[in-house]
């Protein structure tokens, strides 16, 4: 590990590349069909994306429950979550 940006570890350049199954996202809105209002730079959207072309990706939603509107404007970019974990409990997204 090396430090990178903002002080924090993160794994150096000669660190062998990973492909995850499941991973936590962080959003400012979702609505029941998963979908997510992101920070705008698609990064989150991009690698499950690509992660999904190799093999199924459990995406994982963190939020407030506060944070739940009716509909999330999406674009064909946009990745759904499956989940959204709130402090009041799990949101399945409604298909």
């Amino acid at each position: 590990m090396i430090h990178g940006g903002f002080g924090v570890q993160e794994p150096g350049p000669d660190a062998p590349e990973v492909f995850p199954r499941a991973l936590l996202v962080p959003l400012a809105a979702f609505d029941r069909a998963g979908t997510r209002l992101g920070y705008g730079k698609g990064h989150f959207d991009r690698s499950i994306a690509g992660l999904s072309a190799q093999h199924p990706v459990l995406t994982i939603g963190l939020a407030y429950s506060i944070q739940e509107i009716d509909a999330v404007p999406a674009e064909d970019h946009d990745q759904p979550l499956d989940l959204i974990v709130t402090e009041t409990g799990i949101v399945r997204r409604e298909v």
